[in-house]
């Protein structure tokens, strides 16, 4: 009996499992995901009045990153108050790339495998130039973006990528980070 009741519980829990697999399927969904996770993160770090959510740091522009840490600027406005310098911070979480390198691992296909890894560094590139052109504009913002992996596997798999990090930071000024970073 209590076998077949743990059999119930584990069908319940497959089926839920399936049930989030399937909705971050949706693009959109899977970035409100990230947006959400990083935004728990930074509200139990910082007090409300360090960050902001949608926050557009290149002025004249209608771009919003997800999240920017509001820094003490050098200068004072007219009102005598110094402008902040935003720290932008971007949650991306690009699945499809991430699971079809899975995908390829688990069946034990080599050349799958660096194809796919190699897709999966090439829009990590993708989305690091993005953020960097859309937020990072200095003296209003920090000289560099964290962009924001929200699964410690994919940050795992993207950290694992020869030299990456490296490229990342010297052509794009963006670091990486994931929920435990």
């Amino acid at each position: 009996e209590q076998v077949h009741k743990g059999l119930g519980e584990m069908q319940t829990l497959a089926q839920g499992v399936g049930d989030l697999k399937h909705l971050l399927t949706n693009v959109k969904t899977r970035g409100t995901f990230g947006e959400a996770q990083l935004g728990a993160l930074l509200e139990h770090v910082f007090a409300p009045e360090q960050y902001a959510a949608q926050q557009i740091t290149r002025p004249g522009t209608r771009n919003a990153v997800d999240f920017a840490i509001r820094l003490p600027g050098r200068g004072a406005s007219d009102s005598g108050a110094s402008e902040p310098v935003w720290l932008p911070i971007d949650a991306k979480f690009p699945n499809e790339d991430y699971e079809r390198l899975l995908d390829a691992q688990q069946r034990a296909d080599a050349v799958a495998v660096e194809a796919a890894a190699k897709a999966l560094e090439a829009r990590i590139r993708l989305e690091a130039r993005g953020i960097a052109e859309k937020y990072v504009e200095p003296p209003h913002t920090t000289d560099f973006a964290i962009l924001f992996l929200p699964t410690e596997g994919l940050y795992a798999e993207v950290l694992r990528r020869p030299g990456l990090m490296d490229v990342l930071q010297r052509e794009h000024r963006i670091t990486l980070a994931g929920p435990t970073t």
